[in-house]
């Protein structure tokens, strides 16, 4: 599926630039489907300005496995690219979780998408060009692993900022990118954004199964699963249900078959 460098290069560092994964046909069908189901369900793009200013990774995020977005429903299982690819990145079994169309409308300190308990990975489409200036993925790599991650914690924790002051720069890559041009990376990974408004994106995460032996984590893997379709009350999870008509479209596709029924079998989706 993917090269033995690109393998490598996510399970060293934590992440890699899958470039012109997606073809320009392909790109224009995503851009389109987030463009329409976003402006749909918001009344438009970026809509999120933070009028209560509760801070936070600000944006209009909506699950985009509708019938109406074909491609989106079918990049979540269907094509071997990401549903395959993930488990070869992770080396295990995934589980996927709905993808999320998104207009970032705010910059993203540095965060993990998950806490310790919980391992997987993101691939994440900007779906215009994305450099330092506006709002590219920036990345610490190697910080997925956890004894590199303790020690960064400890620097930060202890460095200027903790006493009110301006934060010491942390040493990081930036990460450009084109339309097509796919990111993966570790749900442990440091990342930030700065830059750039109303940034359109396409993201989906892969989960690893984590087989019915061990119930804390099949436990924490549900919870996770169901969490990730929910962003809220600001648009019809009627229109817009998380599950119901990809889980529907699964018996003419053997992996989404296989994908809903590992699902079933967490408690995910009935």
């Amino acid at each position: 599926m993917f090269t033995y460098d690109e393998v490598s290069h996510f399970r060293t560092f934590g992440h890699v630039t899958l470039r012109g994964l997606l073809d320009q046909a392909e790109t224009r069908a995503l851009t389109d489907e987030v463009t329409t189901e976003l402006t749909a369900a918001f009344g438009g793009l970026g809509t999120d300005d933070d009028p209560d200013h509760t801070g936070g990774i600000r944006g209009d995020y909506l699950p985009l496995t509708v019938d109406r977005a074909p491609l989106s429903q079918a990049l979540m299982a269907d094509d071997p690219r990401l549903c395959h690819g993930a488990a070869e990145l992770l080396g295990t079994p995934v589980v996927p979780t709905p993808p999320i169309a998104t207009c970032f409308t705010a910059n993203a300190d540095w965060h993990t998408d998950h806490g310790p308990a919980l391992g997987g990975l993101k691939f994440l489409a900007h779906l215009a060009p994305r450099t330092a200036a506006d709002g590219a993925l920036r990345v610490i790599p190697g910080s997925h692993e956890p004894g590199f991650a303790a020690r960064l914690h400890a620097y930060r924790s202890t460095g200027p900022a903790a006493q009110g002051f301006p934060a010491s720069p942390v040493p990081h890559v930036v990460v450009p990118t084109e339309p097509g041009d796919v990111i993966a990376f570790d749900a442990h990974l440091l990342h930030s954004s700065a830059g750039g408004r109303r940034r359109l994106a396409w993201t989906v995460e892969y989960l690893p199964w984590p087989g019915l032996a061990d119930p804390e984590r099949l436990r924490v893997t549900r919870e996770f699963a169901a969490e990730s379709a929910e962003y809220g009350d600001r648009y019809d999870t009627r229109r817009w249900p998380a599950w119901q008509e990809w889980a529907a479209g699964a018996p003419g596709v053997p992996s989404r078959l296989l994908a809903v029924q590992r699902l079933r079998l967490l408690g995910v989706i009935g």
